[in-house]
């Protein structure tokens, strides 16, 4: 059997000098494509330069607003309860000359072996938020005569600022009396960690 070959018109073979023109033009379209690539390149390149040390700086600036706005907490640990104790009392104060700052205490009874928030004066509420304006003094207290043996005193307070000095008094009732083993001076506070305070503290 065989194959009939097909019959169409042919197209004509191009000349060597065709050949050579094609060629040519090849080279300038691949020499055209190529240098429309490269100031693509050159800009992705400029841009990722560019973004680098403006994402660092982005960073450095969050980092710092964390820092502006982060609490630190501070706690007196467990205190046995003097029997002549009857209210757990915090002095604060703001030796700051030009910004208001803002506090947060809480007390709790840890007879049970677990922390129960306890309402401290004069917010009236189980977590106290006292701003304090520039050179001024405060004091929030909570009656702990119900507590049958231990509590506690937390304070958080702006991280970055040591203008803010707190003490933790153990007082009798009237003439309110200093009791022993009741007393935790700022130097004696032991800091924690943040997320260790009540989740609902708004204050800044």
């Amino acid at each position: 059997m065989t194959i009939a070959k097909p019959t169409g018109p042919r197209l004509p073979a191009k000349s060597a000098s065709a050949q050579s023109r094609t060629a040519k033009r090849g080279d300038h379209a691949g020499k055209a494509a190529a240098a429309a690539r490269k100031p693509a390149v050159r800009a992705t390149a400029s841009r990722l330069r560019r973004c680098k040390p403006l994402s660092a700086a982005c960073c450095r600036k969050r980092r710092r607003k964390r820092v502006k706005h982060a609490r630190a907490v501070f706690t007196t640990g467990i205190l046995r309860r003097n029997p002549g104790t009857r209210y757990a009392l915090v002095d604060l104060v703001n030796l700051g000359a030009t910004v208001a700052r803002c506090m947060t205490v809480q007390v709790f009874d840890w007879s049970n072996g677990l922390p129960v928030a306890l309402n401290v004066t004069p917010c009236d509420a189980k977590v106290c938020n006292v701003s304090l304006a520039p050179g001024t003094s405060n004091f929030v207290y909570a009656d702990i005569s119900g507590v049958q043996f231990k509590y506690e005193v937390r304070i958080a307070r702006p991280v970055r600022n040591r203008n803010l000095v707190l003490n933790v008094w153990g007082l009798s009732s009237e003439p309110l009396t200093p009791q022993i083993g009741n007393n935790v001076l700022q130097h004696q506070l032991f800091r924690v960690k943040a997320d260790a305070f009540h989740p609902g503290c708004g204050c800044r």
